[in-house]
This record gives structure tokens, C-alpha cells and sequence, in this order.
């Protein structure tokens, strides 16, 4: 028995050391995944040098702004660069053979972009640069930041043209923030185009400005899944799972207008409980309405029997004849005599 106990033991302890290598080296990967997105080689921090203006460090010429090295770091810091202290050179450097990779670049090649416009306007830096230690530009997309500063200084600067290139309203574009965007593939497009439009309204919307436009097209086309057979029989189901997805065209009456003419195609001799549970979609408030709403014309075969057939004429004949009408059913006059006084469900 004792054994066996120490064998158990041994085996947790092969399992708690197993256990732990795995978190350390979950740990070891979350680091190195970090360094490998942030670390360019160099660290730096802004706020120390608050008093120094950007223009002191930075030289701006278009659309690029250089990074100090150490011909300009020395003008303020003393080091020598010939004798390299890793004490001194670790207050910039993070590696050990002192190598910087260059910045990649963020604006693609299709932008115009020049900082000297922005200079003689007297745009502040920070502006553009709200916090540079963690981002040269704002991790937010970039053409909805720009233009909600170019709007309110005149309309004119969010025009395409001013900012771009080749895109124009009259050409689609095929990247947003550097993903792939298929205007250029109607097959893909077409497909796609929907959750495209959910996932970023606001960039649909600055070429796609009517706000028409969604409902003009789809009235005239509609989704690729609108068969007969949708119509017939799932698009009720569907259309109780994404009911934002029908609103796109469809406004909020579109089902009643529908069923008040076209009654659903489950509603057959077999229609009972517990299917018809919805009813009340279409037949509210209850009290209002009865089954002569959509059964104007009701077979009184499946009414229960007359109980004159058993000679049985109990009073007052107007519980069932209302109107003094005894040789009528009731629901000839629509009346509030409910059907399931006569018919079983």
C-alpha cells in the first residue's frame, strides 16, 4: 500500500512540474510575442523632455519627421560614442549590440500627406501625436480621426483628392486600414458587402452618403437567399435570430403587412397547440379578434353536434344563435361568440 501511494504522489508530482512548464512557457511566448510587436531596440520617454519643443529634436520635411540620434541626444546628454558604457547606453538601448530597427511605415503610398501644410496651419504636434511613447499615431482608423478635424475647418479638405491619389467616390477601394476590401471582385462583393457594412458604417457612409441607398438597391435585389422556398417557410425563424439584418430593408410593418394577405403556410387543418403559440403576432389583442379573422368561411362539419339532434333545445337560444337567427351558426355574423364554443382546436 505504501508503494502505491508513493507512486500516485510521484505521478502528481510529474504532473504539477508539467503544469508549471507549461504556464512558464505560456508566459516566456506572451513576453516574446510583446517584445516582438513593441521593440524596436530603443526606448524613450517624452514627458522628461516636456520642456523641450518637438522642432528641437525632430526635423520635419514632408510627410516625414527623422528621429534624433546621437549627434542631437548629445547636444543635452554626455556620452561618448566611441566607448560604449552599457550602463549609460542602457538608458536608450534595450539590446545588447546597441541595433535599432527602422520605423515601418504606417501611411501607405496611395495618401498625400505632408507635414508642412499642418505646420503653417500652426496644428499642434500633440494633435496628431496624443501619446508618441506608445504610438506615433493614434491606434484608432485613421481616415475617420483625420476627417473629423479636416470638417470642422472647412468641408472642402474631405474631398478625396485632397488626401488620396487614386480613390475617388466614382473608384471603390479595395483596402480599409490595410485589410482587403473585394469592391473589385462582384462575386466576393457581393457575398460579403453586408457584414462588411455592419462591422464600419461610418466608412460605407463617405462614399454611400443617400441614405437610400442600401434600401434602393436591395428592393430592386434582393439577398441571394430570398428563394421561393425562403419566402415559404424559413424566413420567419431567420428573421426572429437576426432581426437587425431584415431591418436594413424591411421596416417594422413589413411582416403585418404581408400576413394580413397572406396567411403563413403552416396554417393548414392540422394548425393547434403548441405551434400556434405566435398568434398573438398577428392577433392582438386576443379579445379583439376571433378565428373568423382569417377563416371567414368555416366548415360547420367540424363543429360539435347540434344538441337539437338529441332533442335538446335548452334556452336562451341566443348563447348560440345571437341575432334570433336558429337556423345560422354564429360566427355567419362574426359575432363574440367565441369558435371554440362549438369547433375543438
Amino acid at each position: 500500500m505504501g508503494a502505491m501511494r508513493e507512486r500516485f504522489r510521484g505521478h502528481e508530482r510529474k504532473v504539477l512540474a508539467g503544469a508549471v512548464c507549461l504556464v512558464l512557457a505560456a508566459c516566456a511566448t506572451l513576453t516574446t510575442m510583446k517584445l516582438a510587436r513593441t521593440d524596436r531596440g530603443i526606448k524613450f520617454s517624452h514627458p522628461p523632455h516636456k520642456d523641450t519643443g518637438c522642432t528641437d529634436c525632430h526635423t520635419i520635411s514632408g510627410a516625414d519627421a527623422s528621429i534624433p540620434g546621437h549627434d542631437v541626444c548629445g547636444t543635452c546628454h554626455d556620452f561618448d560614442v566611441d566607448k560604449p558604457d552599457p550602463k549609460q547606453c542602457g538608458v536608450c538601448h534595450t539590446r545588447p549590440d546597441y541595433t535599432v530597427e527602422p520605423r515601418k511605415k504606417r501611411l501607405s503610398d496611395e495618401l498625400i500627406f505632408t507635414h508642412d501644410k499642418h505646420v503653417e496651419k500652426k496644428v499642434e504636434c500633440a494633435t496628431c501625436h496624443p501619446n508618441p511613447d506608445k504610438s506615433v499615431l493614434p491606434n484608432v482608423p485613421l481616415m475617420p480621426f483625420c476627417m473629423k478635424c479636416h470638417g470642422s475647418v472647412d468641408p472642402a479638405l474631405n474631398e478625396c483628392p485632397v488626401c488620396h491619389k487614386e480613390i475617388r467616390k466614382d473608384k471603390a477601394p479595395t483596402t480599409r486600414a490595410g485589410y482587403r476590401l473585394a469592391h473589385d471582385s462582384p462575386q466576393i462583393w457581393t457575398k460579403t458587402h453586408g457584414q462588411e457594412f455592419r462591422y464600419d458604417r461610418a466608412y460605407c457612409a463617405l462614399c454611400h452618403d443617400n441614405q437610400t441607398f442600401c434600401q434602393d438597391c436591395h428592393q430592386k435585389t434582393p439577398p441571394a437567399d430570398h428563394t421561393i422556398a425562403w419566402r415559404r417557410k424559413p424566413h420567419g425563424l431567420r428573421a426572429s435570430w437576426d432581426r437587425t439584418r431584415c431591418a436594413a430593408c424591411h421596416d417594422e410593418d413589413s411582416c403585418m403587412k404581408c400576413h394580413d394577405h397572406t396567411q403563413p403556410a403552416s396554417h393548414r387543418g392540422a394548425w393547434g397547440r403548441p405551434i400556434n403559440t405566435h398568434c398573438a403576432n398577428c392577433h392582438f389583442p386576443p379579445q379583439d379578434n376571433n378565428c373568423t379573422v382569417c377563416h371567414e368561411e368555416i366548415d360547420h362539419e367540424a363543429a360539435k353536434p347540434s344538441p337539437h339532434e338529441f332533442a335538446v333545445y335548452p334556452t336562451p337560444c341566443s348563447v348560440c344563435h345571437p341575432g334570433s337567427n336558429p337556423f345560422l351558426p354564429p360566427h355567419t355574423m362574426n359575432s363574440t361568440t367565441r369558435c371554440v364554443f362549438c369547433h375543438s382546436m
